[in-house]
């Protein structure tokens, strides 16, 4: 059985790590300034030249980043980025692709690319088809196919003999059917090829048509499976904000008891927030996830006793009706066992307490009276 728990449109990946990284605390202020002695004027100090000015600047360790012309500090993620490229590690790129990076998003989009240009041209198709949410198993059909007509050159195709002439015919054959001939016709289409003497240029050509062909059809199922994972995301994205309404913003209730503001956050971070980062597989899990990771079937216990007991979330009867009932008969048994024991006069009345003790001066802190005893 496999109860998926899955959250992860809730918090973004980015958002997700953050949680996990570390802080520096920040170091303790300490006075480094000497106060002036008091009812003394400053001494004058003699004036400075320019130069010796920005010497000083840099000793005292002040920032010196330089400003643009209007006076306005540089872009940092702009500035590393055109400072990796003069080191060698960005050199594909434009000045002026440099100069828009603006953000942390558009440091990490670059340096996606320049990973990306470094792949060769299998491998970086591997990667987008990957990234587009292929499944791993239509992109190894798809690379297999394309990687064995990538390696037929020409030598092969005019290659006499059987093994030439099967190569030839298994290439038009299936670019016949691909091009919607049934079998008889494409088998009759090959013969007719072979008997006028062009089957190597109409191998060629079929070659070139099922790459093509195949090329196209690659594309698409990334397209298609792109566009599929980008709607999937977007609805995530809309639960992930519809659920944090439903459970801080509206009002949570549990039948008819209204949950505190506290509560309400601690069970969205239980179900929202992750508090672990599983050594494995590296994946985010909040405290929800986690315990149904460690203890599955205790899991799926606690799951089910809530969804009955409180009849899927609306009412907590569940909890305190069978407790209520069985105090309300053991009352019940107590009054008809005191009722079935009194003795009652002819007239209706009681007989008067009595007192089966032996020492009377301490009659009114015994145990022993009892109602209707003599």
């Amino acid at each position: 059985m496999n109860l998926g728990f899955d959250i992860s449109g809730i918090l973004s990946e980015d958002e997700a790590e953050k949680l996990f990284e570390e802080t520096p605390p920040a170091p303790p202020e300490t006075e480094t300034e000497e106060k002036e002695p008091e009812n003394e004027p400053p001494a004058e100090e003699p004036e400075k030249t320019p130069e010796e000015v920005g010497e000083e600047e840099n000793e005292k360790g002040e920032d010196t980043v330089p400003s643009d012309g209007d006076g306005s500090s540089p872009n940092v993620y702009s500035s590393i980025a055109s400072a990796l490229k003069n080191d060698g590690i960005f050199p594909d790129f434009e000045d002026s692709e440099l100069e828009s990076v603006q953000t942390p998003e558009d440091f990490a989009e670059l340096f996606e690319k320049a990973i990306s240009s470094r792949l060769d041209a299998v491998h970086k198709r591997i990667n987008d088809a990957m990234n587009n949410g292929m499944s791993p198993d239509r992109v190894r059909s798809y690379e297999q196919t394309l990687g064995y007509l990538n390696q037929i050159n020409d030598e092969a195709i005019s290659a006499e003999g059987e093994e030439g002439d099967n190569l030839r015919r298994q290439l038009l054959y299936n670019d016949l059917v691909n091009r919607g001939y049934t079998q008889e016709k494409a088998q009759k289409e090959i013969e007719k090829s072979f008997r006028a003497g062009t089957d190597v240029e109409d191998a060629k050509d079929a070659l070139e048509a099922l790459t093509k062909f195949y090329e196209e059809g690659y594309q698409k199922e990334q397209d298609a499976a792109k566009k599929q994972a980008e709607t999937i995301r977007e609805n995530q994205k809309k639960q992930a904000r519809d659920f944090k309404k439903l459970v801080l913003e509206d009002e949570l209730k549990l039948g008819d008891t209204k949950l505190d503001k506290r509560t309400c956050q601690r069970i969205y971070d239980a179900v929202a927030t992750p508090v672990h980062k599983d050594p494995d597989s590296g994946q985010l899990l909040t405290e929800v996830q986690k315990y149904q990771k460690e203890h599955p079937l205790e899991f799926l216990k606690q799951l089910g006793m809530w969804f009955v007991l409180t009849d899927g979330g609306k009412n907590i009867d569940g909890f305190t009706k069978d407790k209520v009932k069985s105090e309300k008969n053991k009352s019940i048994r107590e009054l008809a066992s005191k009722i079935n024991t009194t003795s009652i006069r002819e007239t209706g009345s009681l007989h008067r307490s009595g007192w089966n003790g032996e020492d009377k001066n301490d009659i009114l802190l015994s145990d022993d009276w009892q109602v209707g005893s003599m």
